[in-house]
């Protein structure tokens, strides 16, 4: 079995399956512990880490058609980024931008999420 965390790709894909099943256990394996994320909702900026994005997912259906399709992932050495846009989460539309980083171990995290709903 392929770690989901094996790839960048992998790791986006991963983020999008977890978000679809409310997998809250996954979501937290592919963030790093110090990740951030930071975007604009509602017109508030919202500045922190990934636990009120769980909580939400954890509270709340993630919406009957949701999408989530992989824009671009572009990798160079062990930095990525990648853009993944979101149809339906929490009744709403995201356009999102990851950061990710390949750990000690092989493995990628997410390091930063920074988004924006439509």
């Amino acid at each position: 079995m392929t770690s989901p965390t094996c790839s960048p790709r992998a790791t986006v894909d991963a983020y999008i399956e977890g978000t679809r099943n409310r997998d809250i256990a996954l979501l937290k394996q592919l963030f790093h512990d110090d990740a951030v994320m930071t975007g604009w909702f509602d017109g508030s900026l919202g500045v922190g880490g990934p636990g009120p994005f769980f909580q939400e997912l954890e509270q709340n259906e993630v919406g009957q058609n949701y999408t989530g399709t992989v824009v671009s992932v572009v990798q160079t050495d062990r930095i990525a980024t990648a853009q993944v846009d979101e149809t339906n989460l929490l009744g709403v539309s995201f356009s999102n931008h990851f950061h990710l980083i390949q750990i000690d171990d092989g493995n990628w995290r997410i390091i930063s999420k920074l988004f924006r709903h439509y």
